[in-house]
């Protein structure tokens, strides 16, 4: 049988769709999509992987803190779906 991998690139995927549907990060349904894109392939072990930019949050910054407190809601979500989170460091 056919395996695939799902890659996406978070920043790329909340601006190009997310944003303009209207979709907040949390409430889209990241697996759901996963399957759509496997059309019906089985997807390999390890093999769901969300890459982005880390929020850090700026001392007085309210905006930050809420920003931070979003992706690590995202994060948990995700990694309870057992998708791997591969970040690269980001200063908003």
């Amino acid at each position: 049988m056919e395996k695939v991998c799902i890659f996406i690139d978070g920043a790329n995927f909340y601006h190009l769709v997310l944003k303009k549907l209207g979709i907040e990060e949390v409430s889209f349904d990241f697996d759901k999509f996963a399957t759509f894109l496997a059309n019906g392939r089985t997807i390999s072990n390890r093999g769901k992987r969300f890459y982005v930019g880390t929020v850090r949050e700026k001392e007085g910054d309210v905006r930050s803190k809420e920003a931070m407190a979003k992706q690590t809601s995202l994060f948990t979500i995700l990694k309870n779906a057992n998708w791997e989170i591969k970040t690269s460091k980001k200063y908003q």
